[in-house]
C-alpha cells in the first residue's frame, strides 16, 4: 500500500500538468490573437488586396485579381501561369476602383504596378534605358512584337474602362503564356476614367490557353469581339483617350537613367536596345544633361512581310516606296525638322553614335528620342488625338535642350498612313487640340522667361493676312480719289 506521501505527489504532479497545460493553451491564444491583429490590419494594397501565386516570392508577381472577403479565395487552389486562381468564379471580384492615383483634372485614376514583371528589379537594375508605351487594350497584340525586339525593361500603361478591363487580363495573360522569358520584363499599369471603372467578366472556360501563339493580333480582336459590347464601343469612339497621362504613368514606372517613348506600334530594329543602351552607358555625349538622342521612324507597307533589319534593307525599300518616313502624307512636319534625306545617305557606323547635330527648329516637329528621365512631363491637359507629343518636345525646345540625331537605329511603323485614314471624331479633337497648343506656347514663353518673338515663326512678306490686304486696298481707293 501507499502511504500519504504517495498520494500527495500524484495531486501535485496532476497539478503541475494542469497547470502547464492552461500555459500552453494561454500562450497560443495569445499568439493567434497577434496574428490577427498583425494581418487583418490595415496593411500596404500589396498585402492586403492582391492574391500572390503559390510558387513564387511575394515581391515578385502579384496575381492580377483582387480577391474577395470571402476567406476561401486566399486558399491553396491551383493558379495559372501569372497567378490567377483556376477555381470557382466566385474567387474573382470586381476591380477595387476605391484605390488608385486620381489624375490632375479628377477625371481617371491609375494604379501603378498593377502586375509587375516577374525579373523587373534584376532586369532594370542592369539598364540604362527604358521602354515607355501607353496603349488601349485594341493594340495591347503589339506588345508581342515589341518584347521579341527589345530586349530591355518595358513599362506599360493600358487604358482599360469598363470591360476592358477583362480584356487586358486574358491579353497579358496570353502573352505571359506564349513568352513567358520575354514578358518577365515588362511591368503593367491601368488607368481608366472614373465614370468607368474596370469590370471583370466571368467566363466558364479558360479559353485563353486554346489560342494560337503564332497569331496575337488575331487573339486580340477575337477578345475585343466577345467581350467589349456595342455601347462600350460607342463610347470609346466619341470619347477622348488620355495619351499624355497614360505616357506619363508607363515613363515614372520606369527607374532607369533614361526614357524612350515610342507608340506601342512602332517596333525597334534587331538589337536596338543592347547599342543604345551600350551607348548610353559608355558615350560621353550621353553625359549630357539637355541633350535629346533622336530615332528616326518610318512607315513600312503592308506588302512587306519583315520589317527591315538594318539602313541598307530600310533604304532599298525606300527606293522600291514600300518604306517612307513617319507621317509624310498625313502631316509632313512630323519628322521634317530631322534631316533624314542626310541619315538615309550616310553609310551604317562600326557602333551606335551621334551622327549629327539637328540646330534647326520647324514648327510641330514630333520626334522620337531618347532623354535623360528628368525630362519635362507631357501636358495631360491634351487630351485626345493631335498636339500631345507636341507638349513635351516644343516645352524642350524653350526649355533649351539639344538634339541629336544616332546613326544606326530606327522604328518601323506598319502601313502607310493618310488624312483619309483619320476618324471625323479624330480630326475634330486635332483641330481643338490645335488651338489649344497656341496658347500653351504663350504659356511656356512665360514660364521660362523667354520672348515670345525668338520662338514664334516670322511671318513671310508674301504671306499677308486679310487684315493687311484690306487695308492696302481701302489706301488703293483713296488714292484713286485724290488723283481725281
Amino acid at each position: 500500500m501507499h502511504g500519504p506521501a504517495h498520494y500527495t505527489r500524484m495531486v501535485m504532479t496532476k497539478k503541475f500538468l494542469v497547470l502547464n497545460m492552461a500555459i500552453v493553451l494561454v500562450n497560443a491564444a495569445i499568439g493567434l490573437f497577434i496574428n490577427m491583429a498583425i494581418f487583418s490590419g490595415p496593411v500596404g494594397v500589396r498585402e492586403r488586396f492582391v492574391v500572390l501565386p503559390e510558387d513564387v516570392a511575394p515581391n515578385e508577381a502579384p496575381i492580377l485579381e483582387y480577391a474577395t472577403e470571402d476567406p476561401t479565395a486566399n486558399g491553396t487552389e491551383p493558379r495559372d501561369a501569372i497567378g490567377c486562381q483556376k477555381s470557382p468564379e466566385s474567387r474573382f471580384a470586381s476591380f477595387d476602383s476605391s484605390r488608385g492615383f486620381v489624375d490632375k483634372s479628377r477625371m481617371f485614376k491609375t494604379h501603378p504596378f498593377f502586375i509587375p514583371g516577374d525579373r523587373w528589379e534584376n532586369t532594370t537594375s542592369s539598364w540604362k534605358v527604358c521602354m515607355s508605351l501607353q496603349t488601349s487594350v485594341d493594340l495591347l497584340f503589339w506588345l508581342s512584337r515589341q518584347v521579341e525586339m527589345w530586349t530591355g525593361p518595358i513599362s506599360v500603361a493600358v487604358f482599360t474602362p469598363d470591360a476592358d478591363y477583362t480584356v487586358a487580363l486574358r491579353m497579358i495573360k496570353y502573352l505571359k503564356t506564349c513568352n513567358p522569358e520575354g514578358m518577365s520584363s515588362v511591368s503593367f499599369h491601368v488607368a481608366y476614367p472614373k465614370n468607368h471603372p474596370p469590370r471583370y467578366i466571368r467566363e466558364e472556360d479558360d479559353v485563353v490557353k486554346e489560342y494560337n501563339c503564332d497569331a496575337p493580333e488575331t487573339v486580340n480582336k477575337e477578345l475585343l469581339r466577345e467581350l467589349r459590347s456595342e455601347e462600350l464601343q460607342r463610347m470609346i469612339q466619341n470619347s477622348r483617350y488620355p495619351q499624355n497621362l497614360l505616357r506619363n504613368v508607363a515613363r515614372e514606372g520606369c527607374p532607369s537613367d533614361f526614357a524612350f517613348t515610342p507608340d506601342i506600334d512602332m517596333i525597334p530594329i534587331s538589337r536596338m536596345a543592347d547599342d543604345l543602351n551600350a551607348f548610353l552607358a559608355t558615350s560621353g555625349e550621353a553625359q549630357c544633361n539637355k541633350c535629346a538622342f533622336v530615332i528616326p521612324t518610318y512607315e513600312i507597307h503592308t506588302a512587306v512581310t519583315t520589317n527591315p533589319k538594318d539602313k541598307v534593307e530600310l533604304r532599298k525599300l525606300i527606293i522600291e516606296k514600300r518604306a517612307q518616313r513617319f507621317h509624310i502624307k498625313s502631316f509632313a512636319p512630323n519628322q521634317a525638322n530631322s534631316n533624314l534625306g542626310k541619315w538615309e545617305r550616310t553609310a551604317i557606323t562600326p557602333k551606335l553614335q551621334v551622327l549629327y547635330n539637328i540646330t534647326t527648329w520647324r514648327s510641330y516637329w514630333e520626334p522620337i528620342y531618347v532623354t535623360k528621365a528628368n525630362v519635362p512631363s507631357f501636358d495631360e491637359r491634351f487630351v485626345g488625338y493631335g498636339f500631345t507629343r507636341n507638349t513635351q518636345v516644343y516645352e524642350m525646345h524653350v526649355a533649351d535642350y539639344t538634339w541629336h540625331m544616332l546613326s544606326n537605329v530606327f522604328l518601323c511603323h506598319r502601313g502607310f498612313q493618310t488624312v483619309k485614314t483619320h476618324s471625323k471624331v479624330r480630326r475634330a479633337q486635332i483641330r481643338e487640340n490645335g488651338k489649344k497648343y497656341q496658347a500653351f506656347r504663350m504659356e511656356l514663353y512665360a514660364r521660362y522667361g523667354k520672348e515670345a518673338a525668338n520662338y514664334e515663326p516670322k511671318k513671310k512678306a508674301g504671306n499677308k493676312t486679310k487684315a493687311d490686304k484690306n487695308k492696302k486696298n481701302v489706301i488703293k481707293m483713296k488714292t484713286k480719289k485724290q488723283t481725281k
